[in-house]
């Protein structure tokens, strides 16, 4: 009985720590890492631009299980694109994503704008982004 008490708490515990979506905004010239975030509540890891957010559209460029695959796609978009350039995590991905959208048609013309630099699987993802 007491192992699996042991056993619960270690459980808890953990999961606690593990992040479920982090979001870090790559700016040109940031150095930066997903070592760098604050944990807010409940154990969820969030780095945001303005920390205000509302529901809108971002155009994905790419997803990968490694953070550093994300990171160095994400610093050769950052030279690609005028628009913010965001590695989130969201488990087992790291996933890239461009932009700040309100409106579905402007992520659309930036999906296309995306494809024609290369990122031939684009695609928008409904998610919250930063206000302007």
């Amino acid at each position: 009985m007491k192992r699996i008490i042991a056993l619960a708490f270690v459980v808890v515990a953990l999961a606690g720590c593990l992040p479920r979506k982090t979001t870090k905004v790559v700016s040109p010239g940031d150095d930066y890492s997903l070592y760098d975030m604050e944990v807010g509540n409940g154990g969820t890891t969030q780095v945001t631009g303005s920390g205000n957010t509302v529901a809108g559209y971002r155009v994905q460029i790419f997803a990968s299980n490694t953070n550093d695959g994300a990171n160095k796609v994400a610093s050769e978009a950052r030279f690609k694109f005028t628009e913010s350039v965001y590695v989130e995590y969201e488990a087992p991905y790291y996933k890239v994503r461009v932009g700040d959208y309100i409106n579905k048609s402007d992520a659309e013309i930036l999906r296309e704008k995306a494809r024609n630099l290369g990122y031939s699987d684009a695609w928008i993802a409904q998610t919250e982004v930063n206000t302007q």
